[in-house]
């Protein structure tokens, strides 16, 4: 039990030391701890909806192409429902419920179904670019508000420096500095990851409904001889 207890209690003393360091920071680094938490929060939220998305198309597209063509729209709409977490499955449902519009208006309906799914992949990229710039600003301002405090007590102590006082003070105020570099360096990189996953993204799903819009537009030109 005694041996439990002697390899357990370096971690918890390294885990109470990390906290006990983080609350020197004071009230700033509760709102860095909060934008942190908000910041991870909508990484993951982002990070699992783009997982869901990735699936394959390639075979989707083309069973719904030849439904379409057999004038099955049931079953192509059930389709696109079945795979409603594929972002160019929710385009191509609005595309086949606007079959018998003209071509002019189908392009029309998809570039706007199109850009709807993009938006809400965008969702909360503003605000995670938002936290990775005040988050280095807030660990600053902590920064400087601590270094005031020391010099504050260093005037208050009738000009005799005490380097004990002046190092304590220091490196308290600097915690907050690590702290929002810390939690805005992470927020900027996941930002720009996500920001170049929507790209391709975007990318794709031109390149997919271009493909569709032109099938469809052939097969009415089919359709039309016939």
């Amino acid at each position: 039990m005694e041996l439990v207890l002697l390899s357990v209690s370096p971690q918890v003393t390294t885990q109470t030391s990390l906290l006990s360091i983080a609350a020197k920071g004071g009230f700033l680094m509760i709102i860095l701890l909060i934008i942190s938490i908000l910041a991870i929060t909508i990484i993951i939220e982002r990070i699992i909806k783009f997982k869901k998305s990735q699936k394959r198309e390639e075979e989707f597209l083309l069973d719904i192409y030849n439904h379409v063509k057999d004038q099955h729209f049931d079953l192509a709409i059930r389709k696109c429902e079945e795979m409603k977490n594929i972002p160019i499955a929710n385009v191509i449902t609005k595309a086949v419920d606007n079959l018998n519009s003209s071509f002019a208006e189908i392009k029309e309906i998809i570039e706007a179904a199109v850009k709807k799914e993009i938006h809400q992949f965008e969702k909360n990229l503003g605000t995670l670019a938002t936290f990775a710039a005040i988050a280095p600003l807030i660990g600053f301002l902590g920064t400087v508000t601590g270094m005031v405090k020391v010099f504050m007590k260093l005037g208050a102590t009738g000009g005799g420096v005490d380097i004990s006082l002046l190092a304590n003070g220091i490196w308290e105020a600097l915690i907050t500095t690590i702290g929002g570099l810390t939690v805005g360096i992470i927020s900027i990189l996941f930002y720009n990851y996500l920001v170049s996953k929507v790209e391709n993204l975007a990318q794709e799903l031109e390149e997919d409904t271009n493909d569709f819009i032109f099938s469809v537009r052939r097969m009415k030109d089919e359709n039309k001889k016939t």
